[in-house]
């Protein structure tokens, strides 16, 4: 299941060409793993009542990583030392987050 969208993720870095899909598609999924081996979590669509499940910090997270990596073309799975403090800051939340 994917956390995020190609669509969501194209209006947030106001990328308006279609050559790049490819490569934002790849790193859409490198960014969904990376998430999931930081934060040590699944990310499933429904919760336990069935009710889908609107993973909002998580697609923040994605978004700014993924526009990081796009402008920076920095390989999938590593981020640079001016990845920014605020992200920084998300992860540690995400990792931090109580499941209900």
């Amino acid at each position: 299941m994917a956390i995020i969208m190609l669509k969501e993720v194209k209006e947030y870095a106001r990328i308006d060409i279609d050559e790049d899909d490819p490569l934002l598609e790849t790193l859409i999924i490198a960014a969904e793993e990376y998430l999931k081996n930081a934060t040590g979590r699944e990310y499933p669509e429904t919760d336990s009542d069935g009710e889908p499940v609107n993973y909002v910090l998580e697609k923040i997270y994605l978004q700014l990583l993924i526009a990081y990596w796009y402008e920076k073309r920095t390989p999938a799975g590593g981020v640079g030392e001016d990845f920014s403090f605020m992200t920084k800051s998300l992860m540690l939340q995400l990792q931090n987050r109580q499941v209900t």
